[in-house]
Protein backbone atom coordinates (compact mmCIF):
# COMPACT_ATOMS: atom_id res chain seq x y z
CA UNK A 1 0.00 0.00 0.00
CA UNK A 2 1.30 3.58 -1.02
CA UNK A 3 2.52 5.29 2.12
CA UNK A 4 1.17 8.66 1.73
CA UNK A 5 2.21 12.20 3.32
CA UNK A 6 0.25 15.44 4.07
CA UNK A 7 1.62 18.46 1.96
CA UNK A 8 0.64 21.73 3.07
CA UNK A 9 1.21 24.91 0.51
CA UNK A 10 2.86 28.03 1.50
CA UNK A 11 -0.03 30.82 1.09
CA UNK A 12 2.06 32.62 -1.68
CA UNK A 13 2.06 28.80 -3.43
CA UNK A 14 -1.46 28.45 -3.22
CA UNK A 15 -2.24 32.14 -4.50
CA UNK A 16 -0.42 31.52 -7.33
CA UNK A 17 -1.96 28.40 -8.06
CA UNK A 18 -5.31 29.38 -7.07
CA UNK A 19 -5.64 26.36 -4.98
CA UNK A 20 -7.05 25.85 -2.08
CA UNK A 21 -6.00 25.73 1.41
CA UNK A 22 -6.18 22.12 2.39
CA UNK A 23 -4.11 18.63 2.63
CA UNK A 24 -2.83 17.61 -0.46
CA UNK A 25 -1.56 13.98 0.13
CA UNK A 26 1.41 12.82 -1.73
CA UNK A 27 3.00 9.85 -2.18
CA UNK A 28 5.92 9.83 0.32
CA UNK A 29 8.70 8.48 -2.38
CA UNK A 30 7.00 10.80 -4.93
CA UNK A 31 8.03 14.03 -3.01
CA UNK A 32 11.16 15.85 -4.48
CA UNK A 33 13.24 17.06 -0.92
CA UNK A 34 16.01 18.18 -2.96
CA UNK A 35 14.08 20.59 -5.49
CA UNK A 36 11.07 21.32 -3.89
CA UNK A 37 9.42 21.02 -7.19
CA UNK A 38 5.54 20.48 -6.81
CA UNK A 39 4.56 18.16 -9.22
CA UNK A 40 0.56 18.61 -10.23
CA UNK A 41 -0.37 14.93 -11.68
CA UNK A 42 1.34 13.74 -8.06
CA UNK A 43 -1.02 15.96 -6.39
CA UNK A 44 -3.84 15.05 -8.01
CA UNK A 45 -3.23 11.30 -7.67
CA UNK A 46 -2.96 12.04 -3.72
CA UNK A 47 -6.59 13.83 -3.58
CA UNK A 48 -8.07 10.80 -6.10
CA UNK A 49 -6.79 8.41 -3.81
CA UNK A 50 -8.29 10.57 -0.69
CA UNK A 51 -11.36 11.13 -2.53
CA UNK A 52 -11.90 7.52 -3.14
CA UNK A 53 -11.98 6.23 0.66
CA UNK A 54 -14.52 4.81 1.93
CA UNK A 55 -15.95 8.01 4.30
CA UNK A 56 -14.09 10.92 2.43
CA UNK A 57 -15.34 14.18 2.61
CA UNK A 58 -14.89 13.67 -0.86
CA UNK A 59 -17.32 17.30 -2.34
CA UNK A 60 -14.82 19.17 -0.22
CA UNK A 61 -11.47 18.31 -2.12
CA UNK A 62 -13.42 19.13 -5.33
CA UNK A 63 -12.68 22.45 -6.11
CA UNK A 64 -8.75 21.21 -5.76
CA UNK A 65 -8.98 18.73 -7.79
CA UNK A 66 -10.65 20.57 -10.84
CA UNK A 67 -8.12 23.10 -10.40
CA UNK A 68 -4.95 20.91 -10.76
CA UNK A 69 -6.41 19.09 -13.58
CA UNK A 70 -7.20 22.27 -15.10
CA UNK A 71 -3.46 23.75 -14.71
CA UNK A 72 -2.41 20.34 -16.22
CA UNK A 73 -4.33 21.52 -19.35
CA UNK A 74 -4.59 25.06 -20.09
CA UNK A 75 -5.01 25.57 -23.55
CA UNK A 76 -7.05 22.58 -24.30
CA UNK A 77 -10.64 23.36 -25.28
CA UNK A 78 -11.26 20.27 -27.86
CA UNK A 79 -14.33 19.13 -27.69
CA UNK A 80 -14.13 15.65 -27.77
CA UNK A 81 -10.59 14.37 -26.83
CA UNK A 82 -9.24 10.40 -27.09
CA UNK A 83 -7.44 9.23 -24.18
CA UNK A 84 -5.42 6.07 -24.27
CA UNK A 85 -2.71 3.75 -22.71
CA UNK A 86 -1.26 0.63 -23.18
CA UNK A 87 -4.28 -1.68 -22.77
CA UNK A 88 -7.39 1.00 -23.15
CA UNK A 89 -8.90 3.56 -25.18
CA UNK A 90 -11.62 6.05 -24.23
CA UNK A 91 -13.57 9.17 -25.97
CA UNK A 92 -14.28 12.03 -23.84
CA UNK A 93 -16.92 14.73 -24.47
CA UNK A 94 -20.80 15.10 -24.24
CA UNK A 95 -22.99 12.27 -24.32
CA UNK A 96 -27.11 12.70 -25.01
CA UNK A 97 -28.32 11.45 -21.30
CA UNK A 98 -31.39 10.30 -23.37
CA UNK A 99 -30.92 8.11 -25.71
CA UNK A 100 -33.15 7.74 -28.84
CA UNK A 101 -35.17 5.45 -30.53
CA UNK A 102 -32.91 2.60 -31.31
CA UNK A 103 -30.95 2.87 -27.63
CA UNK A 104 -32.01 4.76 -25.04
CA UNK A 105 -30.04 2.87 -22.92
CA UNK A 106 -27.37 5.41 -20.67
CA UNK A 107 -24.15 3.87 -18.41
CA UNK A 108 -23.30 5.88 -15.10
CA UNK A 109 -21.31 6.18 -12.54
CA UNK A 110 -23.29 7.74 -9.49
CA UNK A 111 -22.41 8.52 -5.88
CA UNK A 112 -24.91 8.94 -3.31
CA UNK A 113 -27.67 11.46 -5.80
CA UNK A 114 -25.04 12.53 -7.57
CA UNK A 115 -23.79 11.79 -11.89
CA UNK A 116 -20.52 11.59 -11.54
CA UNK A 117 -20.48 10.28 -15.54
CA UNK A 118 -22.56 8.94 -18.06
CA UNK A 119 -21.25 6.27 -20.85
CA UNK A 120 -22.70 5.79 -24.22
CA UNK A 121 -21.46 3.30 -27.33
CA UNK A 122 -19.77 4.56 -30.63
CA UNK A 123 -20.74 2.77 -33.77
CA UNK A 124 -17.87 1.03 -32.85
CA UNK A 125 -19.05 -0.51 -29.41
CA UNK A 126 -16.35 1.48 -27.58
CA UNK A 127 -16.82 3.50 -25.47
CA UNK A 128 -17.80 8.37 -25.04
CA UNK A 129 -17.86 9.13 -21.59
CA UNK A 130 -19.01 12.74 -20.25
CA UNK A 131 -17.60 13.68 -17.18
CA UNK A 132 -19.65 16.10 -14.83
CA UNK A 133 -18.06 15.84 -11.49
CA UNK A 134 -13.61 15.40 -10.50
CA UNK A 135 -12.65 11.88 -10.80
CA UNK A 136 -11.83 10.07 -7.60
CA UNK A 137 -9.95 6.43 -7.53
CA UNK A 138 -12.55 4.38 -7.81
CA UNK A 139 -14.66 6.42 -10.64
CA UNK A 140 -11.31 6.72 -12.87
CA UNK A 141 -10.61 3.14 -12.36
CA UNK A 142 -13.97 2.26 -13.48
CA UNK A 143 -13.50 3.95 -16.57
CA UNK A 144 -10.07 1.96 -17.20
CA UNK A 145 -11.40 -1.31 -16.80
CA UNK A 146 -14.79 -0.56 -19.05
CA UNK A 147 -12.59 0.81 -21.83
CA UNK A 148 -9.90 -1.88 -22.02
CA UNK A 149 -8.97 -2.67 -25.72
CA UNK A 150 -10.70 -6.00 -26.98
CA UNK A 151 -9.00 -8.77 -27.67
CA UNK A 152 -9.38 -10.16 -31.48
CA UNK A 153 -10.76 -13.31 -30.40
CA UNK A 154 -12.70 -13.17 -26.71
CA UNK A 155 -13.63 -9.03 -26.73
CA UNK A 156 -14.13 -7.79 -23.96
CA UNK A 157 -13.87 -10.18 -20.56
CA UNK A 158 -16.17 -12.59 -23.07
CA UNK A 159 -18.30 -9.61 -24.22
CA UNK A 160 -18.56 -8.28 -27.61
CA UNK A 161 -17.35 -4.92 -27.20
CA UNK A 162 -16.76 -2.24 -24.64
CA UNK A 163 -20.18 -1.12 -24.69
CA UNK A 164 -21.52 -5.07 -23.97
CA UNK A 165 -19.02 -5.21 -20.92
CA UNK A 166 -20.43 -1.91 -19.15
CA UNK A 167 -24.12 -2.89 -19.64
CA UNK A 168 -22.57 -6.64 -18.01
CA UNK A 169 -21.07 -4.56 -15.66
CA UNK A 170 -23.85 -2.64 -14.65
CA UNK A 171 -26.24 -5.23 -14.34
CA UNK A 172 -23.80 -7.36 -11.82
CA UNK A 173 -23.91 -7.65 -8.28
CA UNK A 174 -22.54 -5.26 -6.43
CA UNK A 175 -23.07 -2.39 -9.15
CA UNK A 176 -26.80 -2.31 -9.33
CA UNK A 177 -27.09 0.11 -5.82
CA UNK A 178 -24.73 1.72 -3.44
CA UNK A 179 -25.44 0.00 -0.29
CA UNK A 180 -23.45 3.42 1.55
CA UNK A 181 -24.12 7.01 0.29
CA UNK A 182 -20.46 7.46 0.07
CA UNK A 183 -19.51 4.74 -2.52
CA UNK A 184 -19.44 5.05 -6.02
CA UNK A 185 -21.66 2.48 -8.00
CA UNK A 186 -22.20 1.61 -11.63
CA UNK A 187 -25.88 1.77 -12.64
CA UNK A 188 -27.92 1.62 -16.29
CA UNK A 189 -31.09 3.67 -17.40
CA UNK A 190 -32.68 1.56 -19.65
CA UNK A 191 -34.75 4.60 -20.83
CA UNK A 192 -32.69 7.73 -20.33
CA UNK A 193 -31.40 9.08 -17.27
CA UNK A 194 -34.19 10.05 -14.92
CA UNK A 195 -37.07 7.53 -16.25
CA UNK A 196 -37.19 4.46 -14.06
CA UNK A 197 -38.06 1.09 -15.01
CA UNK A 198 -41.90 1.32 -15.13
CA UNK A 199 -41.62 5.07 -17.17
CA UNK A 200 -42.03 6.97 -14.21
CA UNK A 201 -39.70 10.43 -13.86
CA UNK A 202 -37.39 10.33 -11.05
CA UNK A 203 -36.88 14.08 -10.08
CA UNK A 204 -33.74 13.67 -8.42
CA UNK A 205 -32.15 12.01 -11.90
CA UNK A 206 -33.83 13.80 -14.01
CA UNK A 207 -32.80 17.03 -13.32
CA UNK A 208 -29.22 16.00 -13.82
CA UNK A 209 -29.76 15.75 -17.46
CA UNK A 210 -28.93 19.38 -17.81
CA UNK A 211 -25.39 19.33 -16.17
CA UNK A 212 -22.80 20.46 -18.61
CA UNK A 213 -20.42 18.04 -18.63
CA UNK A 214 -16.80 18.80 -17.87
CA UNK A 215 -13.74 20.00 -20.18
CA UNK A 216 -12.70 16.63 -22.05
CA UNK A 217 -8.79 18.05 -21.58
CA UNK A 218 -9.28 18.30 -17.66
CA UNK A 219 -11.02 14.55 -17.31
CA UNK A 220 -7.97 13.04 -19.55
CA UNK A 221 -5.34 14.50 -17.15
CA UNK A 222 -7.45 13.22 -14.42
CA UNK A 223 -7.62 9.52 -15.81
CA UNK A 224 -3.90 9.84 -16.95
CA UNK A 225 -3.22 10.56 -13.83
CA UNK A 226 -4.68 7.57 -12.33
CA UNK A 227 -3.41 5.23 -14.83
CA UNK A 228 0.22 6.65 -14.41
CA UNK A 229 0.90 6.79 -10.97
CA UNK A 230 -1.17 4.17 -9.15
CA UNK A 231 -1.16 0.20 -8.58
CA UNK A 232 -3.68 -0.47 -11.05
Amino acid sequence: MTDFVELHLKSETLQELGLPDIAYPVPRDDLDFDTGKLHLATMLYGLQWKSGQEHADWQALEPAMERLACLMTPDDEEAVVTAEGDNWELAIGGVDLVGNDRNKRVVTIQRGPYLIAAIRPLPSGQLRVAVYRPLDARSAGLLLELSQRPHPDYGVQMCKNNWEFALDCAAANGHSRATDPGEVYLSCWEKGLGIGVDGAELPEWRAQQDLNPRRPASVAAEIGAWYTLSDA
